[in-house]
């Protein structure tokens, strides 16, 4: 019941950001933290909760951006089509990055991966016919239902549809877990020998996860794309990758929600720190790394941890009073 009362209470608060969130530069910092947190999310599916650490959902990020910007400015889809066929882009993508490193482990993993989100790059420049190459593609049209423009309004329509998008990757996060797929995953990360003893399979169970945490990844890409109106070879970057990772490990590995709220504090933190100019970068990166030495688990941890104690505390006063 718990359960069920979190998941409504998430997509209430995400019906109510475009009331709160008023004003064009605040909504456009709320839009861009929420298709990170969408990033971010699906990285933790591979890196936090499958233990594999890899680079590739950058690769899935762009792969994702530039199959709506094709589908839509180079072929003239609809861009909610061309959203989907991102998303599908994303899932294949992260099934490719996933073939090359099967019997591999560890650093060789995000060698191999982080050569995938190269490889995208350059095959990006390559196609400047389809792509535009180093110019990218512009014009990218924006979501719309029914003749309405989700841009419209400082983007009203994007942040209602990203604040429920990532409220839904949340609930499906959550019911993934419980699952018996979710569960093996973590088992292979915990006791692979173990897992794989008790008959679950590390390649299939791995691929599968790959695929999953792709399509979202794409998807999100897709979203970026189409806000922003613009596809470009910056989607590739080192800039893209040391973000991700940032948000993914200040958030928290170990929930589901942790990549979410590090996805928001990293882009509001990155807002407030423009001034720094590219020592903003140095200054997020440095404070990450304090708190994978300090805060293993994240800001996630350290509130759950809080939110833990302050149960207990009442309940043992309540007991008190009772008692009394």
């Amino acid at each position: 019941m718990r359960r069920y009362v979190g998941w409504a209470g998430l997509l209430v608060v995400a019906g109510l950001l475009p009331f709160v969130v008023t004003g064009g530069p605040a909504r456009l910092l709320a839009i861009t933290a929420l298709i990170y947190s969408l990033l971010a999310a699906s990285w933790n599916l591979t890196l936090g909760f499958g233990g594999i650490f890899n680079f590739a959902h950058v690769g899935f990020f762009g792969a994702g951006g530039y199959t709506m910007a094709v589908a839509t400015v180079s072929w003239g889809w609809a861009p909610w089509p061309g959203l989907l066929l991102a998303a599908v882009v994303g899932g294949v993508a992260g099934g490719l990055a996933y073939l090359p490193v099967v019997r591999m482990r560890g650093i060789y993993i995000a060698l191999v991966t982080f050569i995938f989100v190269q490889l995208c790059y350059y095959l990006v420049l390559a196609l400047p016919g389809l792509t535009g190459g180093s110019v990218g593609l512009t014009g990218v049209p924006s979501l719309s239902i029914g003749g309405f423009s989700l841009a419209r309004y400082y983007g009203l329509g994007y942040l209602w549809l990203l604040g429920v998008a990532v409220a839904l990757l949340l609930i499906l996060l959550g019911v993934v877990l419980r699952s018996d797929f979710g569960r093996s995953i973590i088992a292979l990360r915990d006791n692979e020998n173990l897992a794989v003893s008790r008959g679950i399979s590390r390649v299939r169970q791995h691929l599968l996860v790959f695929v999953l945490s792709g399509a979202i990844a794409g998807a999100a890409g897709a979203l970026y794309v189409s806000y922003f109106r613009v596809a470009d070879n910056s989607l590739f970057s080192f800039g893209f990758v040391t973000l991700g990772l940032s948000m993914v490990f200040l958030g928290g590995t170990g929930y589901a929600w942790g990549p979410v709220l590090g996805g928001v504090v990293v882009t509001f933190l990155n807002e407030k720190l423009t001034g720094l100019g590219a020592y903003s970068a140095v200054v997020i990166g440095l404070g990450t790394v304090l708190v994978l030495v300090f805060l293993p688990r994240g800001l996630a941890g350290l509130l759950h941890d809080g939110f833990t104690a302050a149960a207990r505390s009442l309940t043992k006063k309540g007991k008190r009073a009772h008692a009394t």
